[in-house]
This record gives structure tokens, C-alpha cells and sequence, in this order.
């Protein structure tokens, strides 16, 4: 029989997820993760591999009652794309970051799970004109609706960590302006610093496990 809690990952092979995954692995009770491939974690996780197109045609289901849902899904994007998202690779970006992540969460609530966690990110907004924003804040709009009791939305800025593919040779550059304008970004622009990944994935897990109704988390909560 699979013990309590049980929570249910998605995007656990991702920099802030497989963190989570590790946090999650730790703790009392067990992990699903659905995933395309293995995270090599065996310690109270069970490994569901999966196509996630068949999420979308309702073709995957899961055993166990669900406690617990982390959504960690994103696409590989390139700096620019965080900026302008040429028309051709919106398909692809909307079908990751926002459809199968939401069938993960109607699946979560089907299987009986409460409370829900979100990594997202500052700027977040669905009537942004930024479509990486839009589709971001699109989702955190959609899972407030669908029935979850309890809603953890994390709105970090840049991630650091060490990330298991190469993201490109201006992410160092990158993340040393960052640190550099850090103490000059303040008021509205203090939720825009650079935050460790390690961090935000443990205020996810103590705050889904915790507390109860809508929790929006920003810089100073993983500060």
C-alpha cells in the first residue's frame, strides 16, 4: 500500500523540480513522477514514464489517491524567447507550460488531491503583451479555478543552479549584471533579482505541506 501523503510531480527532471523531487524523496510518504524520462531517483518515488500527448487525449491515468500536486513543467527556451516569442515556437511552448501542465492538475484533482503548487514566474500576467508572461499568468489563473482548496503560486525571477544542459553562452553575463544591479533593483523591481533554485523549491514543498488557501511566494519569501 502506498503511504501518506502522496503527491504527485510533473517537471521533476527540470532545474527547481528536480529539487523539489529530491526535497519530496526525503520526507514521509511517496512520489509519483510523471515524466518522459528517469530521474534516477528511487527513494520513495515512483516513476511513471510517459508521452505526455496522451495526457491530452485522456489516455493516462494514475492508481493512487493524490495529496500532493507540483507543477515544474517548462520548455527549453532561449534568452530572446523570454523577451519576443517568434509566432512558430509559440505552439510548441503554449502545449508544454500551459496544456499539459493544467491536465496534470485536472488529473491531480480527479485522483482526490487538495492542494496544488505552481512554478511560474514574476511578471506573470495573462493580459501581458509578452507571451511568455501571458501564458505564464494564463495558467495561474486557470488553476485557481479549477477546484484546488490550496494554491501555491512561485513567482521567482532568473534561477541559479547548476542545470543539467547547457543554456547558452550569455547566462553568465546574464547572471553577473543581475548581481551587480541587485541593489539597485528595489521597490517593484526587488521581485525581479535573481534567486537561488534550492531555495524556491523548499518554500514550495513547506508551504503547499503547510498552508491552506492561496500563497503567492516572491523574492523575499525565498530570501
Amino acid at each position: 500500500m502506498t503511504q501518506k501523503p502522496v503527491s504527485l510531480i510533473a517537471g521533476s527532471t527540470g532545474l527547481v523540480g528536480s529539487l523539489i523531487l529530491e526535497n519530496l524523496s526525503s520526507l514521509p510518504g511517496s512520489v509519483i513522477a510523471v515524466t518522459r524520462k528517469s530521474n534516477g531517483l528511487t527513494k520513495n518515488v515512483i516513476e511513471k514514464i510517459i508521452d505526455f500527448d496522451d495526457l491530452l487525449k485522456g489516455l493516462i491515468d494514475i492508481d493512487e489517491p493524490i495529496d500532493h500536486v507540483y507543477l515544474s513543467l517548462g520548455k527549453k527556451l532561449s534568452t530572446y524567447e523570454l523577451a519576443y516569442m517568434p509566432e512558430a515556437n509559440r505552439e510548441s511552448f503554449k502545449n508544454i507550460d500551459f496544456n499539459y501542465s493544467l491536465a496534470i492538475a485536472e488529473l491531480g484533482l480527479k485522483k482526490g488531491a487538495k492542494s496544488i503548487a505552481l512554478v511560474s514566474a514574476i511578471g506573470a500576467e495573462e493580459s501581458s503583451i509578452n507571451y511568455y508572461f501571458h501564458i505564464k499568468g494564463k495558467l495561474e489563473n486557470s488553476l485557481k479555478r479549477i477546484g484546488y482548496e490550496n494554491i501555491c503560486i512561485a513567482q521567482p525571477g532568473h534561477l541559479l543552479g547548476k542545470r543539467k544542459d547547457f543554456r547558452g553562452h550569455e547566462i553568465p553575463i546574464l547572471e553577473g549584471a543581475l548581481h551587480l544591479a541587485s541593489p539597485l533593483m528595489k521597490g517593484p523591481l526587488r521581485d525581479f533579482r535573481q534567486v537561488q533554485a534550492s531555495k524556491v523549491a523548499d518554500q514550495i514543498v513547506k508551504v503547499t505541506r503547510e498552508n491552506e488557501g492561496l500563497s503567492i511566494l516572491t523574492y523575499d519569501d525565498f530570501s
